[in-house]
């Protein structure tokens, strides 16, 4: 049947260039692990081994031990159940990841982790609501929270996180002001809500990548200058209708936006003198872009924003006013061309959204 394998701690799945490693645990471990793997033709397991409980996390130990935070172990699905309190004898892990299809157990087990780093947590069941602290957040150099069914998780323990460099914050939470406390932090995700002030991110000066996904808000205007902001992204933010003059951010390297309804104009200029891409969707207006001294790629989908050639920066080498209409975007990428410009979307434009 489907799952009555385990893999193999020393081969677990390996990610495209190699440089780190996945063990998959989908359910609790059984007395007598049967290690196996499948073959692509059938869905029936091929059975390599069988070792002890006892064996098996001893194993994983070792492979944790070796690889570091670039060997990660997941708990997924256990429809029956999980219970952290395996982990009690996986004290080697840096990189874990928790998403069960249910509500965990002795989720302080997570907390005495000695060389925990790294941790990606999807908490699907109901939770406490203080499970952040619980699992010592605090100590972290990155950290994912996904979706939960758990309201309004307690995020105050992120106050005391100083080595947290990188937070994704897949979910909504209470005290989310917390984070501006984070002043180690280079990457912030996050679904914004009108209801919580962004103004608490001013506080994170050393802040290199910021994305905002899905939630709901008209205006980031509360964010004020970011010194070393290169990467800026939206995508299906609601009521978003201004993001303010771009230039109170210097380093600024490329800026994506997707699937906003509400925002057609966007403001740019000299003060962007290290922005090189900018791939948009639905923008009608750009002030300043003609002044932009840097700029290599520019993308709009379906937005009225169509610059003459003669007001294209010189620095350009990529260049699209897509349509969803395939024959008009024949046409426009030939005429494209025929001014020495690439249409096709410069490979260091687009970054991951989440």
């Amino acid at each position: 049947m489907l799952h009555e394998v385990f893999l193999n701690p020393r081969a677990p799945y390996s990610s495209d260039d190699g440089t780190r490693h996945t063990l998959q645990i989908h359910s609790v471990l059984p007395e007598q692990v049967k290690i196996g793997h499948y073959l692509m033709e059938s869905i029936e397991p091929i059975v390599d081994e069988v070792v002890s409980r006892a064996e098996y996390l001893r194993r994983i130990q070792e492979a944790c031990a070796e690889f570091g935070e670039a060997y990660t172990v997941r708990f997924y699905d256990h429809l029956d159940g999980f219970d952290a309190s395996v982990l009690d004898a996986l004290d080697e892990i840096r990189s874990l990841v928790i998403d069960p299809a249910c509500a965990m157990a002795n989720p302080e087990a997570v907390g005495r982790l000695p060389r925990l780093t790294r941790f990606s947590f999807a908490p699907r069941g109901k939770n406490r609501s203080d499970i952040l602290s619980l699992c010592g957040v605090e100590r972290l150099n990155y950290f994912t929270l996904a979706e939960t069914s758990t309201p309004l998780l307690d995020l105050a323990p992120l106050r005391d996180a100083q080595k947290l460099r990188t937070l994704r914050l897949l979910a909504q939470g209470r005290n989310v002001e917390a984070i501006g406390d984070c002043t180690a932090l280079t990457e912030l995700s996050m679904h914004p809500t009108d209801k919580v002030p962004l103004d608490f991110i001013n506080r994170l000066q050393q802040l290199e990548v910021l994305k905002f996904s899905l939630g709901r808000v008209a205006s980031i205007a509360a964010i004020g200058p970011l010194p070393t902001l290169r990467d800026l992204s939206f995508d299906n933010v609601n009521l978003l209708e201004d993001v303010g003059d771009l230039q109170r951010f210097p380093r600024l390297r490329r800026l994506q936006i997707n699937y906003q309804r509400r925002l057609k104009t966007l403001r740019v200029g000299p003060g962007n003198a290290a922005l090189e891409h900018i791939k948009v969707s639905g923008i009608d207006h750009i002030a300043g872009f003609s002044d932009l001294p840097a700029l290599r790629s520019f993308n709009n989908f379906n937005g009225k924003f169509a610059p003459d050639w003669s007001e294209l920066p010189p620095t350009l080498t990529h260049f699209a006013l897509m349509t969803s209409s395939l024959r008009a975007r024949e046409k426009h990428y030939a005429e494209v061309r025929t001014h020495g410009l690439d249409p096709e979307l410069h490979p260091e434009a687009a970054f991951f959204y989440k």
